[in-house]
């Protein structure tokens, strides 16, 4: 498996001055700049207008995109890969107007703007040889540039901080979770140590810390559930609900429990690795991450409520169809039920839960909260801003505490936040 881009095909580095940082009130904030985009059109894309594209596919505010093509930095080159002459579509009445062509690539030149991170004054090396980095990653972070993030991304920020000519990433750990993280120094070493970890997942063994709600048992248990979750913007994930994956399992074991607090540190030890696999396992459990307002927010927090009261809704739908997945087994007991399922099939056998329309309330309520935090406009690009530093829910009590395969063993200590006796 060949390690992810960074950036990703469609973006040239940005272009002219390296971007400027300011820190402070604990953050690090990236001060906006521009970046080239050169973007060969999806098929999905064709028969629209850039406008309708930008705003529909991308979420762009309206004005911004206008703004851009009127001030030349959005345009098009027509008949690429083809043998007609290319055309450069600069005309701001033609861009507006205009349809996509499958045959076209949009060139954006973009005012950047990257939303704050959390700071710590270093990131710790936990081990460095020639090929690989292995990182205390802080919460908070992303590991490597994606959506709105570039320069405040993990693998950047060590670039940077350490002087590399580049930084690959093998694997990764959410912006939420901290720990430890393989890094790798070229391209083909990043290939390598992804298909080595990939060739000898049997054999790598991942050990998290988890502060958890409620007394957690006191005997090692497995559980096994599917993992699928409900996204923001109005859709189930993971995309293949009807051959979903029901053989996702999670090693469990209580290290130490507080009675005054009424919370525990648990060892998770997940077998495989899918999106957000323990915050889910541990919520399904009863017993949530102690600040996880993703997976156990509260009824003032709005949209992640009722995201979390929908996702809560279909998975008590499985847990009807197939009881097993209920509950976790003690140690060596084998859990019984299917290695797949169709899990559409399960969610809508009953009329009286609109699937789709809850799903097309929570994107709507998501994107007019968003929406109703953005008061200030950015006087060059014309996008909307928020209005605050906005690191809410960037961090929850989830560490990465030790990497094994082979003979290689990477951990870090134990975070402050792990110590409740």
């Amino acid at each position: 498996m060949a390690p992810p881009s960074h950036p990703s095909p469609e973006i040239v580095q940005p272009c002219s001055v390296m971007p400027r940082y300011v820190f402070e009130k604990g953050l690090r904030k990236v001060l906006p700049y521009y970046v080239n985009y050169q973007t060969h059109a999806k098929q999905r894309w064709v028969g629209r207008t850039l406008v309708e594209t930008y705003v529909n596919d991308f979420g762009e505010p309206l004005d911004g995109v206008i703004n851009d093509i009127h001030q030349g930095k959005l345009r098009v080159v027509t008949n690429v890969g083809t043998s007609l002459p290319s055309n450069a579509i600069t005309d701001p009445e033609t861009l507006l107007q205009r349809k996509v062509d499958s045959k076209d690539v949009v060139y954006h030149l973009k005012h950047k703007h990257e939303p704050s991170i959390p700071w710590q004054e270093e990131v710790p090396i936990v081990f460095e040889d020639d090929e690989i980095i292995v990182v205390n990653k802080p919460s908070g972070v992303p590991t490597h540039p994606s959506g709105n993030y570039m320069r405040n991304s993990l693998s950047e920020i060590v670039k940077e901080m350490y002087k590399f000519d580049s930084i690959w990433t093998c694997h990764r750990l959410d912006k939420v979770t901290s720990g430890v993280l393989i890094l790798c120094k070229t391209r083909d070493s990043a290939i390598k140590f992804s298909n080595l970890l990939q060739d000898k997942k049997n054999k790598v063994k991942k050990i998290y810390l988890a502060r958890v709600k409620g007394e957690f048992p006191s005997r090692e248990l497995s559980y096994k559930c599917p993992i699928f979750a409900v996204n923001m913007n109005g859709y189930l994930q993971p995309g293949d609900l009807e051959n979903l994956q029901a053989d996702t399992t999670t090693m469990f074991q209580r290290l130490s429990y507080n009675r005054k607090l009424n919370e525990s540190i648990v060892q998770c030890q997940p077998i495989s690795g899918k999106f957000h696999q323990i915050r889910i396992h541990l919520r399904n459990l009863g017993y949530p991450i102690s600040n996880d307002q993703f997976y156990d927010p509260d009824e003032a927090s709005g949209t992640y409520f009722a995201k979390s009261k929908l996702e809560l809704s279909l998975y008590e739908r499985l847990f009807r169809a197939y009881p097993v997945f209920r509950e976790a087994a003690a140690l060596g007991r084998q859990q019984t039920g299917p290695n797949s399922l169709d899990l559409l099939k399960v969610i809508q056998s009953s009329t009286d839960l609109n699937i789709q329309k809850q799903l097309r309330d929570l994107k709507r309520a998501h994107s007019d909260n968003l929406m109703s935090r953005k008061s200030a406009v950015c006087t060059e690009c014309k996008r909307p801003l928020f209005d605050e530093d906005h690191v809410a829910n960037s961090s929850i009590y989830l560490h990465a505490l030790r990497f094994e395969y082979d003979k290689h063993i990477f951990e870090t200590d134990f975070p402050s936040w792990a110590t409740i006796d």
